[in-house]
């Protein structure tokens, strides 16, 4: 009987040291690990989920805001003027189909501006006969002269072929003025000086506006008309002035 007992308690020590052995080590790893609702854990948690927002809100916000137009990309590129149609805002031809002469001597130009003698081609002298295919209101023609389509001013020319100028005179100027009698007003407003120059000692001595009359009696081939104003003999850039209607 005695050696029966024997095993029997030798089994239960072993089983009461397995059963210690594994409480103590569920113990232990309880104590390893940290509690969920330990306030460290909340911060961290919250932290990145913080990190995480602004990084989406970061990714939203360059997805969605457009990029930033610098000046040359928005810079509008146009075409660039032809010379066989120079536009301008006055500058649409009226057709026509008439033989015409300069009245004394008048620059055929490639396009319609007198602020540079670049684009003179040539010139049209007294009898000599272009084709005029269209006048404009700005105060141009566009003529056709040995195969070139030019442009000169309108008051330069004359559609009677068999015109013969008078007598220039000069008002003791270099300038030559041809002797004409129109009325004319600034297309905008211009200058009206006591020498035909705008160089010094030239003097401005009034300005002609859009609307005010003045009685043109000279056109040179400078450019330069001959006016008179207000009692006064006075000189002004003729490519700024209008003829009025009568």
């Amino acid at each position: 009987m005695e050696k029966n007992k024997k095993p029997i308690i030798f089994l239960s020590v072993v089983a009461g040291v397995l059963a210690l052995s594994l409480i103590a080590l569920t113990l232990f790893l309880v104590l390893r690990q940290k509690p969920q609702n330990d306030p460290e854990d909340s911060k961290d948690a919250e932290t990145e989920e913080a990190n995480t927002t602004e990084t989406q809100e970061d990714t939203t916000d360059t997805e969605h805001t457009p990029a930033l137009t610098t000046e040359a990309e928005s810079t509008v590129t146009y075409p660039p003027e032809t010379t066989d149609a120079p536009q301008t805002s006055d500058g649409r031809f009226q057709e026509v189909n008439e033989q015409v002469t300069a009245k004394n001597e008048v620059n055929l130009r490639s396009s319609m501006d007198q602020g540079t003698d670049d684009n003179i081609v040539c010139s049209l002298v007294n009898g000599a006969i272009a084709l005029r295919t269209g006048i404009a209101e700005n105060g141009w023609s566009r003529v056709v002269y040995e195969g070139q389509t030019l442009y000169c001013v309108s008051s330069y020319l004359t559609t009677d072929l068999s015109y013969v100028p008078p007598a220039a005179d000069t008002d003791g100027f270099k300038t030559q003025f041809t002797p004409v009698n129109e009325k004319v007003t600034a297309k905008e407003v211009t200058n009206l000086r006591d020498i035909p120059s705008v160089l010094e000692p030239s003097q401005v001595v009034v300005q002609l506006k859009h609307g005010e009359v003045a009685v043109r009696t000279g056109i040179a081939n400078e450019g330069w008309s001959r006016v008179e104003y207000n009692g006064q003999v006075l000189y002004c850039i003729s490519s700024y002035l209008e003829l009025v209607e009568e």
